[in-house]
């Protein structure tokens, strides 16, 4: 993630969720989770139309391209860094309670849309909810963004 934000557990998805910014953090390991100094960051602006698994494929890329681009400063310790701002830590209980979705729960649209969108990483069978039967069945969305405009 793009640390301080979201740090810890699937990160592309609580920005999905909150809002608040993603990306890609190189950083030195220190005691705490996704915390170290911040060796290099990169930015990804998550679109309307991205899902987990869409962000995060995009969020891998940028991994590659640090980590190529940094990897002999870092192995020669040639490198500044800045100490990390106080942030915020999902966990992965974080995201297991995210899963299922309560059909008496109130939202709006837009909260709905982005917790499926968040929920939604290829064949993971991530949102669910159960039925009056008590069936579990599995939720994910699909979004396309309209290439005409």
């Amino acid at each position: 993630g793009l640390n301080p934000y979201n740090r810890g557990w699937f990160p592309q998805v609580f920005s999905i969720i909150n809002g608040l910014p993603s990306g890609v953090t190189i950083h030195e390991i220190d005691e705490e989770l996704d915390h170290g100094a911040i060796i290099t960051q990169r930015q990804y602006q998550i679109e309307s139309w991205d899902t987990s698994g869409s962000a995060y494929e995009k969020i891998m890329q940028i991994e590659r391209e640090l980590v190529l681009e940094w990897f002999e400063s870092i192995r020669a310790h040639r490198y500044q860094v800045t100490q990390p701002e106080p942030g915020n830590l999902n966990l992965k209980r974080d995201f297991d309670k995210l899963r299922h979705i309560d059909l008496d729960e109130k939202g709006s649209f837009a909260q709905l849309i982005n917790r499926l969108r968040a929920l939604t990483h290829g064949s993971f069978k991530n949102a669910y909810f159960f039925d009056p039967e008590g069936n579990k069945v599995f939720v994910r969305i699909q979004l396309e963004r309209d290439s005409g405009l």
